[in-house]
């Protein structure tokens, strides 16, 4: 199999790589810019695929997750425990982001994704097994989200690579908003789903699950396009030359040298991670707070129901995002999402009335979709196309990665200072997130790269 790799002859020194970003994209990346261009039927039936993938693989992992964390509080109610599934599923994110990225960016996109989702349905397929026979211990739980956490790291990346190559650059807002919509509105069902299986079996959750994967699965064996960039001579002769570490190297610093010039991206980038950690660590600390013997004293089932409301919010929060846009600009499609959470956070720490909480859940997941349309849009403008899977995995290093610290903090917290505390905590840190956002994110920066 043939790989795209960018043209680094075999002489280059650490001068060569300590080059301005500018100079990287006029002589490397001039022939693989993502470019304005019609949009073909065959490109939007590639695109229809890509949806499917999307969609499916987001309801297969989304209720999984939870499933996995609400059948932890069954084995355990040690917070530290508990946090530690969803922290094992974000890991990978922070460890193995920047190499993955590497392998988007040299490889079929295409057969990546179908690798990784064959994997997540043998995975499905066998705790599934391993679960009807009784076998389900924490240890297996933990596996389960560490494979999950794997899948997604390098899946999400591919996808957004592979959607530059078949989408017009003027018609990302819409395509990322399709995507984007799909996953809330399968997200509506993946809560109650998840929740509602898992209380009755971990068999049927798993099963579920399993199905859901197998057609994204089937979605990209239909996908008969290879989304590969065309080989780069010059880099492959050196890669030949030198060692395949060295070269992965190389890659992974063009991707993050071009992240640490585009500061506009790289603040967005940690503002979500900051933002993802809260969010992460409030996951746990609301499945422990809300059911019983919780302080909302919830069941299972009843916590997925009040979890559908946040997929609501997020699908009212898609198709308010371009009014949001025409009429505030694309930069409060980010700011929104800073004021929402923070509220979200601090509801339940303030108040056990689920009409308020409810109220907060839904203000606070409009504003999810609105900052992931405005800002995979904006990176699909502004990043080169062959720089796509690098630079997607490192905002994702520093975006998702550290959402992984959540969980960790939430469970310590919650251990020595109380729930309430932590969500306090949480809402005060997302708050702080308006110092970047009025010193980077402005109006002038997001039309960039129109």
């Amino acid at each position: 199999m043939s790989s795209h790799k960018h043209p680094h002859q075999s002489s280059s020194t650490e001068a060569d790589l300590s080059d301005s970003v500018s100079e990287v994209d006029a002589s490397e990346y001039a022939g693989v810019r993502n470019t304005s261009f019609a949009w073909p039927s065959r490109h939007r039936l590639h695109f229809f695929l890509l949806w499917i993938v999307s969609g499916a693989n987001y309801l297969a992992y989304a209720a999984t997750g939870l499933a996995l964390t609400l059948f932890a509080t069954h084995l355990t109610r040690v917070p530290l425990l508990v946090s530690g599934i969803a922290f094992v599923q974000i890991l990978p994110a922070f460890v193995l982001g920047l190499p993955l990225g590497v392998l988007v960016d040299r490889y079929d996109r295409r057969l990546i994704l179908i690798v990784t989702t064959a994997l997540r349905v043998s995975a499905f397929a066998l705790d599934a097994c391993l679960a009807s026979v009784d076998f389900v211990p924490l240890p297996l739980l933990y596996a389960l989200a560490l494979l999950l956490g794997v899948t997604e790291t390098i899946e999400e990346p591919a996808l957004a690579a592979a959607l530059v190559m078949v989408v017009p650059r003027e018609k990302l807002e819409r395509a990322n908003a399709l995507l984007v919509g799909a996953q809330n509105i399968f997200g509506l069902l993946a809560d109650p789903l998840g929740a509602f299986l898992v209380s009755i079996s971990i068999v049927l959750s798993l099963g579920a699950s399993s199905l859901c994967a197998g057609l994204a699965l089937l979605a990209l064996l239909c996908l008969r396009q290879t989304l590969r960039l065309p080989s780069r001579n010059g880099r492959e002769r050196a890669t030949r030359r030198g060692t395949l570490l060295r070269h992965i190297g190389m890659d992974i610093r063009e991707g993050l040298r071009y992240l640490w010039h585009e500061r506009l991206l790289l603040a967005i980038a940690v503002m979500a991670g900051i933002i993802n950690a809260c969010w992460s660590g409030y996951l746990v600390v609301m499945a422990l707070y809300a059911v019983a013997p919780g302080p909302l004293g919830l069941s299972a089932a009843t916590y997925g129901v009040l979890l559908m409301v946040i997929s609501i919010g997020s699908i009212l929060g898609t198709l308010l995002t371009a009014p949001v846009q025409r009429w505030l600009g694309r930069r409060w499609a980010i700011g929104f999402n800073v004021f929402g959470n923070g509220l979200m956070f601090v509801t339940p720490a303030l108040t056990h009335n689920l009409w308020l909480i409810g109220a907060a859940l839904l203000l606070g997941s409009m504003g999810g979709p609105m900052w992931t349309i405005a800002v995979a849009a904006l990176q699909g403008r502004l990043i080169p196309a062959g720089l796509q899977g690098r630079v997607n995995a490192t905002c994702r290093l520093l975006s998702i990665g550290m959402a992984a610290l959540g969980p960790l903090a939430a469970g310590l917290l919650a251990q020595f200072c109380g729930l309430r505390t932590v969500l306090i905590l949480f809402a005060l840190v997302t708050g702080l997130q308006f110092i970047p956002f009025f010193r980077f994110v402005t109006e002038d920066a997001m039309m960039r790269g129109q």
